[in-house]
């Protein structure tokens, strides 16, 4: 979500809070070069109060929150004005402003996602798949598109990864024979739908490691699995015209950790990927 926007909603801020909140609406450019002295000084605040104000719209301190503000800025400065993910097009729009309008929630949404990403669980995450024996790739609905597409490029790697339902088990799993050491996969907007429960309940029975991309820092299963990367996009769970936002950080996500994957065994993948090709030369 815009951090312009998440600042905006004043009934989520005490009224101490809301001095400070109104300044860096007023003044965001001044907030950006400040230090969080100078500006609890300018806000006639405290260090605390703006390390609250900052909890409060997602960012571990005041240099995150800079940052956000900062990419933010920068995008309205060049015409890409914030967009409601849910709702990005109105009654008054054109089809000629939908190109503009697309490429502003897709940038949205990608910014977004690379300030909130944690790069570190993204790497545990890529470590935990490669290392596995065994690893299932999940998705439900829309999230299964990506699951599929996560699969079909992590193909060319000739890692273990599978499906239950390009594998026809009918979305159930089972531990596959001979391997000690299991992994999964689990991407999901909500991680809130019994489908999702559902599989966190037999991957613990399988004792599978379980990793988890989702946009929802208040789903119960983030406690319940090994591993979360969160991607934030700003998406409402109802009332959405489409997953606009959610899909792109989802993809981002998992583009990065195919590439970290890719990295592993770089030499032989480069190689074999130039076989492929030469080979598909030589037929055609």
């Amino acid at each position: 979500m815009s951090i312009l926007n998440q600042l905006k909603k004043d009934q989520v801020f005490t009224s101490s809070e809301m001095e400070v909140v109104n300044y860096i609406l007023a003044h965001p450019r001044t907030a950006v070069k400040a230090t969080i002295r100078e500006l609890a000084e300018l806000t006639y605040s405290s260090p605390s109060t703006i390390g609250r104000i900052c909890k409060k719209v997602g960012a571990e301190g005041f240099t995150e929150l800079k940052i956000k503000l900062a990419t933010e800025l920068d995008r309205v400065a060049a015409g890409a004005h914030t967009v409601d993910v849910t709702i990005p097009v109105g009654p008054a729009d054109k089809i000629e402003d939908f190109p503009r309008i697309f490429f502003n929630l897709h940038y949205q949404a990608l910014s977004d996602a690379y300030h909130t990403i944690d790069i570190k669980v993204v790497k545990r995450v890529a470590d935990v798949l490669y290392w596995a024996e065994s690893s299932y790739i999940l998705g439900f609905q829309q999230s299964q598109i990506l699951a599929m597409d996560f699969l079909c490029k992590t193909a060319k790697l000739g890692l273990p990864f599978f499906n239950p339902s390009m594998n026809g088990f009918n979305n159930n799993l089972y531990k596959r024979k001979n391997c000690k050491k299991t992994a999964a996969l689990i991407i999901s907007q909500y991680a809130d739908s019994s489908r999702v429960n559902q599989w966190v309940d037999e991957l613990k029975e399988t004792k599978s490691e379980i990793c988890l991309i989702t946009a929802n820092s208040k789903s119960l299963n983030i406690n319940r699995v090994h591993h979360v990367i969160l991607v934030e996009n700003g998406e409402a769970e109802s009332a959405k015209i489409g997953n606009f936002a959610s899909r792109t950080a989802m993809s981002y996500a998992l583009d990065i950790i195919y590439m970290i994957l890719f990295m592993k065994d770089y030499e032989e993948n480069v190689n074999n990927m130039q076989k492929r090709a030469d080979k598909k030369g030589s037929n055609g």
